[in-house]
């Protein structure tokens, strides 16, 4: 009873002394805690360290990292939603609002500009060179060293990985704002995982014409495949190597040797295969360069040329290489206060056992794919200009041996040149697809509806390889342009891959046609054009009512002239009488258009009923 209760006591003071809230960033002996307090994680402070809400940071790298090129860090404030960063760099609110009792209207600063008539200094007491006083200042900690950067609410930082053991390790960063003259109030923390690797960090995409599903490894036999290398190489250290790709497509087609990012392959029978590439980078050593003897400088003054510190708590002198973007830069490292530096807070740490003194260096020679060998560099110290970036990258690498070499040791030729591969494979399945589409015959025929009279387009369709499960017709205007109408249905597999497509129009002209067959792997098209002649669409009623009301106004003629033919009475024509002049008036008005319409229906001959000599001989 005595033992279970001890064991409770001891496991509950255990649990304690785990949950205590400890300093996610120690401060270095010559940290400035009146200026840059230091803050334990979660606080109760932060909460009202940002007026109007909290202020968030999104925090990336450009890892996976080859060893000896240079990684890059990335941080961006976000501010609450009512406020927003004006180009110069001030946060101002972004629309009236009130907060805390306190009224603030648009475009007024979260913060006014306080009295800038003071030195700035970092939280070591180095002084920032910059014109205008730093808005904020973000330390950043990893390897038991520290970088002090001093920019706006967007910046980078950028460090050389000479030397560095291969693994992955956690940037940590304390974000600090200028609040008053000397007095900084710390924003928070934040971190980010980033990795260093022996291999060459790359991507392969592999892209087929008319795929039907991109991604799914599933390809068709006889047509064209490309594999093309995407390069991680962000800062540039792959810029001068001699890099070649060696090509195994597993068809027993042979390799091939490219120095091309893309190449085509095309597999001519179905099955599975594993395509697989070896990368080989032949790197210039930097150490082969000839050294380069300074100028000689007349003897003046001494001039303080800042505090660069080798932190003691590294196996090696770690070359320093530290860069934001290029205004005002001033960062500094120092080494950390042994008594206060938490080591479990990085997710995995160099190696101590060796002396700090020594400076680790590799050998040269070619390394076999998937072997770890650290790469050999200079140990100097620069700036350069970081790209933004955000790729974050977990894992545990082993850490791996390192060889060391006289500094008066002279490189053979062999060692001039740096080695690192990379590999790649895949397994990818290749199928019989839909190789061709034609469209063989068009028939055009009329066809009666009720409504209308319609064309109506047969359109006969072969292929050529695996048979279809779909087909899609698409009827397009004459550009080929704007689609008037899609039709897509399942087809029954066949023998004879033969199909018949109806289709029907309304109105005559020049349309495209496209015509698509597909199934689980393949999608072959095809297209044409057709030009469509109609005439005007009548209806059917229209030309019934149209022809009865000719039938009828023929038989009202008809009718007409029989009954007149039929019913008036014979007067012959008598010589002796001799009209006067009004009878010669109503003779001359019998000329007229009745006379003459009756004359055409007898038809009795050539005789003038209207002389133009009345009683005289002709």
């Amino acid at each position: 009873m005595w033992t279970t209760t001890v064991l409770l006591v001891l496991l509950a003071v255990a649990s304690h002394t785990v949950a205590k809230s400890k300093n996610r960033f120690t401060r270095y002996p010559s940290w400035n805690t009146k200026m840059y307090p230091v803050w334990k994680d979660g606080d109760p402070r932060y909460k009202d360290s940002w007026r109007g809400g909290r202020v968030t940071f999104n925090v990336g790298n450009d890892s996976p990292t080859l060893t000896g090129a240079k990684v890059t860090f990335t941080i961006d404030l976000q501010f609450p939603h009512n406020q927003k960063v004006q180009p110069n760099g001030e946060v101002v609110w972004a629309e009236d609002c009130i907060v805390n009792g306190t009224k603030y209207h648009e475009s007024e600063p979260v913060y006014p500009a306080q009295n800038t008539d003071w030195e700035a200094v970092f939280p070591d007491g180095t002084p920032v060179k910059k014109d205008k006083k730093p808005s904020y200042v973000f330390v950043w900690k990893t390897w038991g060293q520290y970088w002090q950067v001093a920019d706006d609410s967007s910046s980078s930082l950028t460090i050389d990985t000479d030397d560095i053991p291969l693994g992955s390790y956690t940037m940590d960063i304390v974000i600090y704002h200028y609040r008053s003259k000397e007095k900084f109030i710390p924003l928070g923390y934040a971190t980010t995982q980033f990795s260093i690797t022996d291999q060459i960090p790359f991507a392969v995409s592999l892209d087929q014409v008319n795929d039907i599903v991109a991604g799914d490894m599933r390809f068709i036999q006889n047509r064209a495949i490309a594999f093309t290398i995407t390069l991680h190489d962000p800062s540039k250290y792959l810029s001068n190597a001699d890099i070649t790709f060696n090509w195994d497509f597993g068809d027993a087609s042979g390799a091939l040797i490219s120095r091309e990012l893309t190449v085509t392959h095309t597999y001519i029978s179905s099955g599975s295969f594993k395509p697989q590439v070896v990368i080989q980078a032949v790197i210039p050593d930097k150490a082969c360069d000839p050294p380069v003897d300074p100028p000689t400088k007349a003897p003046g003054p001494h001039t303080d040329q800042g505090t660069t510190v080798k932190a003691a708590a590294l196996a090696s002198a770690l070359p320093l290489l530290v860069s934001t973007k290029s205004t005002g830069l001033n960062v500094n490292m120092v080494p950390s206060d042994t008594e206060e530096d938490n080591t479990e807070d990085e997710a995995s740490t160099a190696s101590t056992t060796q002396p700090a003194q020594e400076t680790p260096t590799v050998t040269k020679t070619p390394s076999p794919i998937n072997q770890d060998t650290p790469a050999d560099s200079d140990a100097g110290t620069g700036l350069a200009a970081g790209t933004k970036r955000t790729v974050t990258l977990t894992g545990q690498a082993a850490v791996v041996v390192v060889a060391k070499r006289e500094a008066n040791e002279k490189p053979s030729d062999d060692d001039c040149v740096i080695y690192r591969y990379g590999s790649f494979c895949t397994g990818i399945e290749v199928f019989e697809g839909i190789e061709t589409v034609q469209i063989v015959q068009m028939d055009n025929a009329i066809v009666e509806t009720p409504e209308m009279h319609k064309n109506v387009v047969d359109i006969t369709v072969t292929c050529q390889g695996s048979r279809p499960k779909e087909v899609c017709s698409v009827i397009l205007d004459a550009e080929c342009l704007r689609p008037i109408h899609t039709a897509c249905n399942m087809v029954e597999p066949s023998k004879e891959c033969q199909l018949v497509l109806r289709h029907f129009f309304n109105d005559s002209g020049v349309y495209c046609i496209n015509v698509s067959m597909a199934n689980d792997v393949s999608l072959a098209v095809t297209s044409a054009k057709l030009n469509l002649e109609t005439g005007p669409s009548v209806s059917s009623s229209g030309t019934i009512a149209m022809l009865l009301g000719v039938v009828v106004l023929v038989l009202a003629v008809g009718i007409v002239a029989y009954s007149y033919k039929r019913f008036k009475s014979y007067r012959p024509l008598k010589e002796d009488v001799i009209a006067s002049g009004g009878q010669q008036l109503g003779r001359d008005q019998s000329c007229s258009g009745a006379s003459i319409f009756w004359n055409l229906l007898n038809r009795r001959g050539t005789v003038d009923n209207c002389p133009l000599l009345q009683d005289r001989p002709v």
